[in-house]
């Protein structure tokens, strides 16, 4: 058995929440609930902090009012600091900057920034700043970053070098040292958000496990993407290339982080379509630059795929299924179970908060108003990555809540309270005729309340949540889900029990493969066992094999039983099957994949849970 290459998977643990009301419940029974489906939508969305970036140079009284109407909702800030190499930055310069901040917030968009003291050019750079300079001017710029962090979306590192880009400083600042201390000024300045660094060799030499970079919120912006076979020496390193490392570094590090960069200059056939999606899909790209190079973007659109990267990047979530009680009484509950999948390259970035809300209208569509009603829900949407998610939530309803009809809907505003009203920056879902553009709110249905409705009932003034639980491992049903690179290999993933066996089978393209692997997270707890694409498996079956995990994190370590499980291979459908009393657990998750020749992953599944019947 060898060590198999991965897409690693870091993954955010959520906790139940329990809050209790005040009385005592009745025991009649609770109203049932109806299951409702979801049409999806291949329109494309203006979500938030996402998609192709308009970019701008700036000190300038630039207008942003345009850029929603041309399908964009970010822009790209190059703040020029060339008159003040060697000065501090002057009190009218900084109060153009916060004019700047002021009508990106009325066009209802945000922003990538980058300072930088030139435009270049290779290799005779115009001078940059001192060390000194540089953190005086962070200094500075500290109370504006910090005022306008609600509309900025990340910041990339620049100040060092040729275009702020970490490389050819006149300034003698080519050194890990000088940079970590500068990242490091920048972090403080604006915490909420995340620093873009230009090189992945400088981001591992400062974080060689890709888990710290991501905690202290450092991310990768690459400004050659698909431009040579080492994207002009992005994934380069004293003449030798680095890209298997330093890729398999940010696949890890961009599941939580922002990724986003330019291409620079065509280079066919790498910087053309099929490897174009193929490495946004590994490097979860959330943004690229609209306006360079437009010769790679043409190339997109004539081989067919701009409009797959336009929907893909960053997130595009879509409600497959949602199940709730229809009626409920005043002061009774709730139930809602909800079901979304995740087609677009990367998850949301910025922490967002989840409401559920309940308004009356007779339309179905209004503005917030009287008689209105939401809970927050603890938990991270951040955690929905591509494939399929789920939660599960019992509200209890106020006690003096108006009987009527009500429209349910899932609110995902932005987290800051100077944006939190403005639907332009609340998220909306890939699906049809759910959408309120007038509130920000997807409605998922109707809810009657009537206090002739059975079903348990406490005493309240507003809606409390009693019960919430999550699950990151439901199989996604998007017409738009996203494949791995290397094709469709596995079809048909399906898991069944009998009384003594859990059976696990699947259909496969015949072809010549080392092993047909199945990982199975016994405790369903990511952060223990062998971490692969979103579980922590303890158990391997390689073929007929059953493996024990003895190691930790990523590490490929495993203890070969002797136990035999029973595979049947037809040459296009395999079929395990394993004894109950072997796997010892009634919950688990698993992933199946296929490792080539070369012990390659050639596909691996999305994670999927099973309960034993």
């Amino acid at each position: 058995m060898k060590q198999t290459t991965f897409r690693f998977l870091l993954t955010i643990s959520l906790l139940s929440s329990f809050l209790f009301g005040c009385g005592t419940a009745s025991t009649s029974p609770e109203p049932d609930s109806v299951s409702h489906t979801y049409i999806y939508s291949d329109a494309s969305l203006l979500n938030p902090e996402r998609g192709f970036f308009t970019p701008y140079e700036l000190p300038s009284p630039a207008g942003f009012s345009s850029v929603r109407i041309t399908g964009n909702t970010l822009v790209h800030l190059n703040i020029r600091l060339d008159d003040w190499r060697e000065s501090d930055l002057p009190e009218a310069m900084l109060n153009g900057l916060q004019t700047n901040f002021d009508d990106i917030r009325e066009a209802g968009v945000k922003a990538i920034i980058r300072f930088a003291y030139n435009q270049g050019p290779y290799p005779d750079t115009e001078p940059d700043a001192s060390k000194s300079q540089i953190l005086k001017h962070t200094q500075q710029l500290t109370p504006l970053l910090q005022k306008n962090s609600d509309v900025i979306a990340w910041v990339e590192a620049g100040f060092i070098g040729a275009w702020g880009e970490w490389h050819t400083s006149t300034n003698g600042l080519d050194n890990i040292q000088d940079k970590q201390a500068i990242l490091n000024a920048l972090l403080a300045a604006i915490p909420d958000r995340f620093v873009q660094v230009r090189y992945p060799a400088n981001i591992i030499e400062m974080y060689p496990n890709p888990e710290d970079a991501a905690n202290a919120h450092v991310a990768h912006h690459n400004d050659c993407f698909l431009s040579s076979e080492t994207d002009v020496g992005t994934y380069e390193r004293n003449g030798e290339s680095t890209i298997e490392r330093d890729q398999k570094y940010l696949a890890e590090l961009t599941l939580f982080t922002p990724m986003s960069g330019e291409t620079c200059a065509p280079f066919p056939p790498r910087s053309e379509c099929t490897n174009a999606v193929q490495e946004m899909e590994l490097l979860h790209f959330s943004a690229i630059n609209e306006a360079y190079h437009k010769g790679i973007l043409r190339s997109w659109e004539e081989g067919g795929c701009l409009q797959e990267i336009t929907d893909r990047m960053g997130y595009r979530l879509a409600l497959t299924t949602a199940d709730f009680n229809e009626q409920a009484r005043p002061g009774g509950l709730l139930n809602l179970t909800v079901n979304i999948t995740n087609s677009g390259f990367a998850a949301l970035m910025n922490p967002r908060p989840l409401f559920v809300v309940l308004f009356p209208s007779p339309d179905g569509r209004g503005a917030r108003g009287e008689g209105e009603f939401s809970a927050k829900l603890e938990l991270d949407p951040r955690t929905w990555q591509s494939g399929g998610s789920s939660f599960t939530a019992s509200i209890r309803l106020p006690s003096d809540m108006e009987e009527g009809e009500y429209n349910l809907a899932l609110w995902l505003p932005d987290e800051s309270e100077t944006l939190q009203a403005n639907p332009l920056y609340a998220v909306q879902f890939a699906n049809e005729n759910i959408w309120d553009e007038s509130t920000g709110y997807n409605i998922l249905g109707k809810v009657t309340v009537d206090s002739s409705v059975t079903g348990s009932y406490e005493r309240g003034k507003s809606m409390q949540v009693e019960e919430l639980s999550t699950d990151t491992a439901v199989p996604s049903d998007s017409p738009a889900t996203v494949q791995p690179a290397s094709g469709e290999l596995i079809h048909n993933p399906q898991t069944t029990n009998d009384a003594e066996n859990v059976i696990f089978s699947f259909d496969y393209i015949s072809g010549q493969y080392n092993a047909f692997q199945l990982f199975i997270d016994t405790d369903q707890d990511p952060r223990t066992g062998f971490i692969v694409n979103g579980i922590g498996a303890e158990i391997l079956v390689e073929n007929d094999t059953w493996n024990t995990y003895n190691g930790s994190g990523s590490n490929w370590s495993w203890q070969t039983t002797e136990e035999l499980i029973s595979l049947e291979d037809t040459g296009s459908h395999v079929n395990w099957k394993i004894s109950r009393s072997l796997l010892n657990t009634s919950q688990f998750d698993y992933i199946i994949q296929i490792a080539d020749m070369n012990w390659d992953a050639a596909f691996v599944t999305d994670k999927q849970s099973y309960t034993v019947k």
